[in-house]
């Protein structure tokens, strides 16, 4: 019996050896697991986590993100998308140096990395043995971050140039407008592009969906401008003319060009796209042709009048060269005839000689002596010519050569004689001497069959003073207008001139 006891003692101890020594294991294992889960790091990634391929483990949250955006910007580089349109393809470029429609949000990614291994104390242990031999991993797919950049980059691509529409062209020609009229087309569809290119990058078919067919909208062809084309078209008709800067020669008339706007309207409006219309232009004739001018110009003798011319050579040859001066002179309509300034300074220079000519009641010998003769000539054609007098002096004393109230003296620097071109159409001054005869006419075109009469009136005799002076007057006269068949049209007072006596 006392060798069972022992026995069962020895067994005994040994059970509580036993029991101490796996108590003892026991707490060296729990400490050093539970050192272990101490030891795990929760600010970096567990070993064997990858997002997008990237390699998170012991990275911090913040260089985890940096990394995965460095492998996005890096894998995305020159990411572009092919598009098509009206037979040409164009090159939409989604991520550059310059563009950068593109973004990625890892952020729901990079939580659950975070997550993994971290989670109560007493799981981090067995979490970090079991991450050793297990991979975890994630895809996340970039997305279009900015859609204004993303329509920037189609504009860019140059598809958005792209109308297929064809605008109406036209062409003039000599005698008829030619119009083709425009065809309505597509263009290119941006916001739908633009959705459907976000859609791939979204799927990640991006780099797999080849050349994107462009969504298109219509593009209505431009109307035709027809008042622009008319515009354009239109000369209105141009009177033949006589150019003063040019001798007087004849600038020819010119047709006007035009044509119905409402009749081309109805027919561009009845036309198919891309059919032709033609407009007839119409040419409408001035009022006034080139040989209506021609035949109308200087055909007509207004008036004239002539004088005898006595007195010395000097005075004669003063009379035949203010004669020449103004022979020739073209008067457009409205201009004026001024004798100073036609005729010009009279000097010997200019071929003048001295002649008897009155002076502050005295005859005295004087450069240009008798040239009034052509300047009284002159205005008594005029008043015979229906002409409008600007500016009319009477002598001093009543003149030899011309009757009571028909003369007109001149002198340099005052006083003056002026007409006007009152007529439609240009005149001409034609002045003659010869045999001791001025002749002065008027050329120009008459539009009516009126005739001018001059009568005077003489208001008051002027008795001479001396035995050899001269008698005074006081005369009025009147133009007198009568019709083709001698009808008194009007009678107005034309001139008043006051003769001294002496």
């Amino acid at each position: 019996m006392a060798k069972h006891g022992t026995i069962q003692k020895k067994k005994r101890a040994v059970w509580h050896i036993a029991a101490a020594l796996l108590i003892l294991i026991l707490a060296v294992l729990g400490g050093g697991y539970a050192l272990l889960c101490a030891l795990v790091d929760q600010e970096t990634v567990m070993p064997n986590t990858e997002i997008n391929g990237v390699s998170l483990g012991g990275l911090t949250l913040e260089e985890a993100g940096a990394a995965i955006q460095e492998d996005f910007r890096a894998d995305y580089q020159g990411a572009s998308a092919a598009v098509a349109l009206d037979g040409e393809t164009y090159t939409v470029v989604l991520w550059d140096d310059t563009a950068n429609a593109l973004s990625l949000d890892a952020s729901d990614a990079l939580a659950r990395a975070m997550e993994r291994g971290h989670g109560s104390f007493f799981t981090r242990g067995l979490e970090w043995l079991r991450v050793q031999f297990e991979t975890w991993s994630e895809e996340v797919l970039p997305a279009v971050g900015d859609p204004d950049a993303l329509r920037a980059q189609i504009e860019a691509s140059g598809i958005t140039a792209v109308n297929t529409a064809s605008g109406a062209t036209y062409e003039v020609g000599a005698e008829s407008v030619t119009i083709v009229k425009g065809s309505d087309g597509v263009v290119a569809d941006v916001d739908a592009l633009a959705e459907e290119l976000a859609g791939l990058v979204a799927s990640g078919t991006l780099r797999s969906a080849g050349t994107v067919d462009c969504p298109t909208a219509e593009s209505t062809a431009a109307g035709v401008d027809l008042q622009s084309i008319y515009d354009e078209v239109y000369t209105a008709p141009q009177d033949a003319a006589v150019d003063p800067e040019n001798d007087y020669a004849i600038v020819p008339s010119e047709d006007g060009v035009s044509f119905d706007i409402d009749a081309a309207q109805a027919a561009l409006e009845a036309a198919a796209p891309g059919e032709t219309v033609t407009v007839e232009l119409i040419a409408t004739e001035p009022d006034l042709t080139t040989a209506e001018l021609e035949e109308l110009l200087f055909r007509d003798e207004l008036g004239s009048y002539s004088t005898n011319v006595s007195g010395s050579s000097g005075r004669r040859q003063n009379v035949r060269l203010a004669a020449e001066f103004c022979d020739g002179v073209i008067l457009m309509p409205g201009e004026v005839f001024s004798y100073n300034d036609v005729v010009g300074e009279r000097t010997t220079a200019r071929g003048f000689s001295a002649a008897p000519a009155y002076v502050n009641g005295e005859t005295v010998q004087e450069v240009g002596g008798g040239i009034c003769q052509v300047s009284s000539t002159l205005y008594a054609a005029c008043l015979y010519s229906n002409l409008e007098i600007v500016n009319r002096v009477n002598h001093t004393y009543a003149s030899s050569y011309i009757g009571l109230g028909m003369d007109a003296t001149v002198s340099w620097g005052g006083p003056e004689y002026e007409f006007r071109n009152n007529t439609d159409y240009p005149i001409r001054v034609d002045a003659s001497y010869s045999g001791g005869r001025l002749t002065i006419s008027i050329q120009g075109t008459k539009t009516d069959d009126v005739r001018v009469e001059i009568t005077s009136e003489t208001l008051e005799v002027l008795p001479a003073k001396t035995s050899s002076g001269h008698t005074g007057y006081k005369v009025q006269t009147y133009r007198n207008l009568y019709d083709g068949d001698g009808n008194l049209i009007s009678s107005t007072p034309e001139a008043y001139s006051h003769y001294r006596a002496n």
